[in-house]
This record gives structure tokens, sequence and C-alpha cells, in this order.
């Protein structure tokens, strides 16, 4: 399967960005991206068959701008074969969960501001017992990020106002929150295999051993250590069996 060449980026480190001000999640455009490069085998023709027609997107400037945002999300950062190789398997199951779960993982692994409101807003609100997220939020937080992330200034209220709806958007896209105008935070259904697939992606990106149950990626799906060392358990058992 052909991607991009170059040295793999396992997460972004880098300034924040606007990009998701333009789109939320994209689940069904990225699904078929993924089952598109199933058939391809190749980044550049999955991009000109969704650039064609692929996408049910009547302007063609539309179509251009989802396929980058995907294509960011999902294979800029040069992943190994086997990473597209999970997300298509993922993307082909009947129910949408496994997807949704590897989506609100990789996508917030590429994007420091989206990982960063989860991490900052979402899970303390979580472990608080508080469901209920809203705009302002994560406009609190970006005022309190501010110091740290001078970038933030340079946006209009617009497009502030844009990207925490779609921040937002997203999580409820991936399955971390439900609900329209108000929002409220929902623990994600995670098949096994994305469970295997964050624990591989971890000692690929060369986190020890016994360092992953505690890693901060788990609690993009709000897990705590306890419960990913039994979802890893249990994973490894039904892999055995099987």
């Amino acid at each position: 399967m052909t991607t991009a060449v170059g040295a793999t980026r396992w997460r972004v480190d880098a300034p924040y960005v606007g990009a998701n001000a333009s789109k939320a999640g994209l689940l069904d455009e990225t699904r078929r991206f993924l089952l598109a490069y199933s058939r391809l085998h190749d980044v550049a023709a999955t991009r000109q068959e969704l650039l064609d027609g692929g996408l049910p997107q009547r302007s063609r400037v539309t179509r251009r701008t989802i396929t980058r945002l995907i294509q960011q999300r999902l294979v800029r950062w040069n992943p190994p074969a086997w990473v597209l190789a999970d997300m298509v398997a993922f993307a082909a199951q009947p129910t949408l969960d496994a997807l949704r779960a590897a989506l609100l993982l990789h996508v917030s692994r590429q994007d420091a501001l989206l990982y960063d409101v989860v991490q900052a807003v979402v899970v303390p609100r979580w472990r608080a017992g508080e469901r209920r997220i809203l705009r302002a939020d994560v406009q609190r937080f970006l005022d309190q990020a501010l110091g740290d992330h001078p970038e933030i200034g340079r946006w209009s209220h617009a497009t502030r106002e844009k990207l925490a709806g779609n921040v937002l958007s997203i999580g409820r896209d991936y399955g971390l929150l439900t609900g329209t105008a108000v929002k409220h935070i929902v623990e994600p259904r995670v098949p096994d295999a994305v469970v295997v697939h964050l624990d591989r992606l971890l000692a690929a990106e060369g986190i020890a051993a016994d360092a992953r149950a505690a890693h901060p990626d788990w609690q993009l799906w709000l897990w705590e250590p306890a419960q990913v060392q039994t979802a890893l358990d249990q994973a490894v058992a039904e892999e055995a069996v099987a």
C-alpha cells in the first residue's frame, strides 16, 4: 500500500492550528476514504477518486477541502502500513464503534488543540462527575492557554467560536459526547481490536510495556490505568482463544 514517504511523526507537538475550524468529524467521508483506499492501495489514487465524485458534496472545492483534512488526519504523519490496515478493517465493520474510537485517538494525536481540550477540559469534568460541556468551556480553556500559545491571540472571534463548536462536534462524532446545542460527556464504546491497536501504537512509538497502561492517550476514551489493564488482559485472553 502506497502512503507518504518519510519518518513517522507519531503525534503533533506544535502550535495550535485552526484546521478543525472548517469541518467537524467527517465520519462518513473518512469511512469512504478508507474503503476506497482498501480497493486502490494508494493514497494519491484515493484522493483523486474522492475529488472526482467519491464524496457526496456537490462542490469540488468542498471535496478538496474535506479530502485534504482527511489526509492530514490519517496519512500525512506517515503511519506504518499496519495502522492504515487496521483503520481500513475498522471502516469495514458493520457498526461504527471501532472506527469512531480509532478516529478519536488518531485525530487527537495529530491535533494538539483537540488533544489538550480532551485532556484539560473533558477528562477533569468526567472525573468530577460533571457531564455537561459547552462552547464556553472550550473558550475558557483558550483564554487560559493564551500564555503558552500566543497563536490563539491571532485568531478572530469568529474563528474561535467556530473552532470551539467544531472541537465539541468532533467529540460527538467520535463517540465522546452526545447532544447538539448542549453536549454531554459519555464514555466511548471501544472494541477490543481498537484497544490492541492503541497498545501496539504506543509500543511502536517506544513507550515501555510497564508504562503503557498509564499513558495519557487512554484518557481520550476516559479510561484510567486499572481499566486499561483490564481491557488489555481481556483482549489478550480473547486473542488466545481465537
